[in-house]
C-alpha cells in the first residue's frame, strides 16, 4: 500500500544543511497499524510528513496507493492527501471560533462535499466518537480527551484509507490516552491503516508493528503476525 524506497530528505539553509531522514526504506501493508519511535529530532516528524503527503523527499521512491509520488506537484498531493489521508494531532489543531459539528466539517468543505451528504456524515463521526451530544459546544467547552475525539472524528469524516497520528496522546492523561489508543485501534479493526508516532512504549506495544528510529535511519523493525485480516498486499 505505501512503499518508501531509498528515501532521502535534506533541508537546506544559507548556511545549513540538514539530513532529516537518511536511506529510508519502508513498506506498510493495507490495513497495517505501525508504530513509529525514537528521540527527539530523529526524523519521525519528517517521515509522517512524507508519508501524509505534506512534504516532498529529496530523493528516493515514495508509492502511495500504487503512484510513486515523490515527483508529484503540490496540486497534485494535495489531491491524492484529500482523497486518501486523515491526521490526528498532539495539539488537536481544533478552530476555536468553530463548534464540534463545524470543526468536523472543514474536512468535508475542503473536498467540496454536498451540504446534505455532509450533515450525514458528521453526525455518524460524531456519534462514533461519542460526541454527537456535543456537536454545538465550542472547543473550549471540552476536556482535552474530548478535543481529541473531535479530532479523531475529523480525521475520519473524510473516510481516509490511512490516519496519520503524532503523538495523539501526548496531551492527554492516562485514562484519556487509553481511551483514545482504544477508538484508533478500533478504527484501525475496521480496516484504516493507522500509522502513529509516539513516545508510549505501552501504547506502541498495541500496533501490529514497531518500526524505531535514529538519525535519520530505521534502527530496526520489530515485526509481529499480522492478523490476517490485515496481510492484503500492496
Amino acid at each position: 500500500m505505501l512503499k518508501l524506497e531509498h528515501l532521502t530528505k535534506i533541508y537546506r539553509t544559507t548556511d545549513v544543511e540538514t539530513l532529516a531522514l537518511d536511506d529510508v526504506c519502508l513498506t506498510i501493508k493495507r490495513g497495517e497499524f505501525l508504530a513509529i519511535m525514537g528521540p527527539s529530532g530523529c526524523g519521525k516528524s519528517t517521515l509522517l510528513n512524507i508519508l501524509g503527503l505534506v512534504d516532498s523527499p529529496t530523493s528516493g521512491a515514495y508509492w502511495f496507493l500504487g503512484t510513486d509520488v515523490a515527483r508529484c506537484s503540490e496540486d497534485e498531493l494535495t489531491l491524492h492527501r484529500r482523497a486518501g489521508v486523515g491526521f490526528v494531532f498532539q495539539s488537536f489543531n481544533l478552530i476555536d471560533d468553530l463548534n464540534v459539528e463545524e470543526n468536523v466539517e472543514v474536512a468535508l468543505i475542503y473536498r467540496h462535499v454536498p451540504s446534505d451528504e455532509r450533515r450525514r456524515r458528521v453526525a455518524a463521526a460524531l456519534d462514533k466518537v461519542g460526541l454527537a451530544h456535543r456537536a454545538r459546544h465550542m472547543p473550549q467547552q471540552l476536556s482535552g480527551g474530548q478535543q481529541q475525539r473531535v479530532a479523531v472524528a475529523r480525521a475520519l469524516v473524510s473516510a481516509p484509507k490511512i490516519i496519520l497520528a503524532d503523538e495523539p496522546t501526548g496531551n492527554l492523561d492516562t485514562a484519556n490516552g487509553d481511551a483514545v489508543m482504544d477508538m484508533l485501534r478500533g478504527i484501525n479493526a475496521s480496516g484504516t491503516t493507522l500509522i502513529m508516532v509516539t513516545h508510549s512504549e505501552s501504547y506502541a506495544a498495541r500496533a501490529d508493528r514497531v518500526v524505531r528510529m535514529l538519525d535519520g535511519h530505521l534502527m530496526d523493525d520489530a515485526s509481529e503476525e499480522i492478523p490476517a485480516t490485515h496481510a492484503i498486499g500492496l
